[in-house]
């Protein structure tokens, strides 16, 4: 089931913005589902990558000032959302992320808008959900439609490789596509059967989310 992930460190905030998303997603008819989170410690900031993963994230939503509270004797945590998002770049290059914030004209915030989607001032998204849930669909899709199309290709450049018929050209665009799409390629023949498995795998995991959300998007 694909979800947009939610992180911020005050929880009415959090929760407020869940229960809007969860009904514009309702009232689009879409198969999104919507998980959140406080803030991950600071030593415990690359286990990021493993929750966007296992909850199946297809687009992230946070706040800039999660930096502030605590919650559970966890927190506050020694980062902001522009730090954030560099450290979600490192795993994932294209997903598509936003910030609803309070701060929308923060310096150190607006330094980084090209690394987000958009940043959305709360208040705005409060008045205007509606069109920021169309666009979140939006570009979720087009998010697994180019990962669908870029695994595929990856595992087609992958078994010429392990054929040997592979050329300069097709070597470069792997490691491209590796970098891009942070798969590790084994080079070693014995191996092959094993990688090839799970490129197959990741591919069908995405066509499996891209079906289920490509008929609920509304223009």
């Amino acid at each position: 089931m694909s979800r947009i992930g939610i992180i911020d460190d005050d929880k009415e905030q959090r929760e407020t913005l869940k229960s809007i998303l969860e009904s514009h997603l309702e009232n689009f008819d879409s198969s999104i589902e919507v998980v959140d989170t406080f803030p991950f410690s600071d030593d415990l900031i690359a286990n990021y990558k493993e929750w966007i993963e296992e909850n199946e994230i297809v687009c992230l939503i946070f706040d800039e000032q999660m930096h502030n509270d605590s919650e559970e004797e966890k927190g506050p945590v020694g980062y902001r959302g522009n730090q954030l998002v560099l450290e979600i770049r490192k795993y994932f290059k294209e997903i598509p992320i936003y910030v609803i914030t309070s701060h929308k004209n923060d310096e150190d915030l607006q330094a980084k808008f090209s690394e987000f989607e958009d940043i959305i001032g709360r208040e705005d998204f409060i008045n205007g959900g509606e069109k920021y849930v169309k666009r979140f669909i939006r570009a979720s899709q087009s998010f697994l439609d180019e990962n669908v199309s870029e695994l595929s290709e990856l595992k087609h450049l992958s078994e010429l490789v392990a054929s040997g018929k592979s050329d300069e050209n097709d070597l470069i665009r792997l490691k491209a596509l590796q970098l891009k799409l942070n798969v590790q390629i084994d080079s070693g023949l014995g191996e092959r059967r094993d990688w090839l498995d799970e490129y197959e795998s990741k591919i069908q995991f995405l066509e499996e989310l891209q079906k289920k959300i490509e008929n609920k998007i509304k223009e």
